[in-house]
């Protein structure tokens, strides 16, 4: 297989990367997003556009010749401890890489590439939630166990 190749990408992109996070949630929860949440699209491209117009997000895409084969956005969090206290954090999502194109390092890349985003926008601190295959992944890149805790109410 050849190398990929990685590229940030702008906001007439982010379709591309609508339909690789379509694939992922079709692949984790067995669920077609266009049928469980019909609006979803919109409110992705509402959510990125505006945070990319910001300078407070970033995708990232890898791809073999044209064809799309991972994904990974990164974004900048709004707390109190950003609005407050100025301690800047990040927060990457929808790393995901196609099924046949998996254990070549690809998803590593990718989320170092948000990393690195995030360094250059003064992080102190990036979070992601991972699913059990991932975990190997970013413990690798350094990501560790927090002292959060999580209730769910619905």
């Amino acid at each position: 297989m050849p190398e990929p190749t990685y590229r940030k990408i702008s906001v007439p992109d982010l379709p591309i990367a609508q339909n690789l996070r379509a694939a992922m949630i079709r692949e984790m929860s067995g669920a077609d997003p266009d049928e469980s949440h019909p609006t979803w699209r919109q409110r992705y491209l509402e959510f990125y556009t505006h945070l990319i117009a910001l300078d407070r997000a970033a995708l990232f895409l890898a791809e073999e010749g044209t064809k799309p084969i991972g994904v990974t956005a990164v974004y900048l969090l709004a707390n109190h401890r950003s609005e407050i206290f100025g301690h800047q954090s990040a927060y990457v999502s929808n790393v995901w890489v196609d099924p046949g194109h998996r254990r070549r390092g690809i998803a590593s890349r990718l989320t170092s590439m948000a990393v690195e985003w995030a360094k250059q926008k003064g992080c102190e601190v990036v979070r992601l939630r991972s699913s059990a295959m991932g975990r190997p992944v970013y413990a690798s890149l350094g990501f560790g166990p927090t002292e959060e805790m999580e209730l769910r109410l619905a």
